[in-house]
């Protein structure tokens, strides 16, 4: 039966009998909100079912205190996850309220919405504050350890946890540490079955651009190069339907591929590719500030240690100095 017939169904039954078909409307409208879409529209359709169920589980904790808990936590990283409809404040109190209901757990149901919180929660705060994302995404990693066997989305999970402590290690100067977990993260993505990677292409080409980062970190121009090629044709294409989504991951993915150019000796393809990434960030950064002005500032900064490498030092330095501007703001 389609998610979306089951829902109409389960919420008339539900307003005769709560107690009995409440919880089961619940995790359906948990399971669409979790439905992996790229289009906008089914974004909005996500939040409203996040938002639905949360409410009804706050009714029906209410009700029974005691049976519901796991369920609220559940629904609450769902709200939390819906991408770019919540700020990170907010997204970040529904993950600690949901830790707070499973904190303690040991039963496998309550162990998976735990590592969800904590991964939701990692994913959140990566950008702007790796030294307390690092920690919430090893637990994560070590949380869904012991939910064994794992379920698809969990699996999807485990790999998308290695890609935040990857990030995170590069970010506070850790490469040899970034590049294992990287490894890690595109070797569990690559395990998984085609149309599993292919509904779930956010998560792998994150993870296979964080690993090309870390590679070109290493000098390895050309294996980086290559690792980047088929990811950027599809976050291209991605770009076209969802712009906010596909292009801070493309942006840090031609920053790279600039970078390996520079590497290279091809000059004019460094800098015609840094000032497209640039381009994008100045897009991101203009129709919502508070999230992409410090993705900029870091690409601008990207950008003039490239621009240095190719020896254009007075591009460099104003790509410098508006980094710096920005930051003052």
């Amino acid at each position: 039966m389609p998610i979306a017939v089951r829902v109409v169904l389960l919420r008339q039954l539900s307003r005769v009998d709560l107690a009995r078909f409440g919880p089961k409307l619940a995790e359906a409208l948990v399971t669409r909100s979790q439905q992996v879409r790229i289009r906008r529209s089914f974004i909005r359709r996500r939040t409203a079912a996040a938002d639905e169920a949360v409410a009804l589980y706050r009714r029906l904790v209410l009700d029974r205190p005691g049976r519901h808990e796991v369920g609220l936590a559940r629904a609450l990283v769902a709200q939390g996850s819906v991408p770019d409809e919540h700020t990170v404040r907010s997204a970040l109190e529904q993950g600690r309220e949901a830790i707070g209901y499973v904190d303690d757990a040991t039963e496998r149901d309550g162990l998976a919405v735990l590592a969800a919180a904590q991964l939701m929660m990692a994913l959140h705060l990566q950008a702007e504050a790796p030294d307390d994302a690092l920690p919430l995404a090893e637990q994560a990693h070590r949380t869904l350890s012991r939910c064994t066997p794992l379920t698809t989305r969990e699996r999807v999970d485990l790999a998308r946890s290695r890609t935040v402590v990857g990030y995170c290690r590069a970010t506070l100067g850790e490469p040899a540490e970034a590049l294992a977990a990287r490894e890690e993260a595109v070797e569990l993505i690559q395990g998984l079955p085609f149309w599993t990677r292919m509904r779930y292409m956010p998560a792998r080409l994150e993870a296979v651009t964080g690993l090309a980062h870390s590679v070109a970190t290493y000098g390895r121009w050309t294996e980086a190069l290559t690792l980047a090629a088929d990811p950027r044709e599809e976050l291209v294409f991605w770009s076209r339907w969802e712009p906010i989504r596909a292009l801070p991951t493309l942006g840090t993915l031609l920053l790279v591929v600039a970078r390996c150019h520079a590497g290279l000796d091809e000059p004019e393809a460094a800098v015609t590719t840094a000032a497209k990434a640039i381009e994008h960030y100045r897009w991101l950064a203009e129709r919502d500030p508070a999230r992409n002005r410090g993705r900029l500032v870091v690409a601008l900064r990207a950008q003039a240690v490239i621009l240095r490498a190719v020896g254009r030092h007075e591009e460099a330095a104003r790509a410098t100095g508006e980094a710096e501007t920005i930051e003052s703001r």
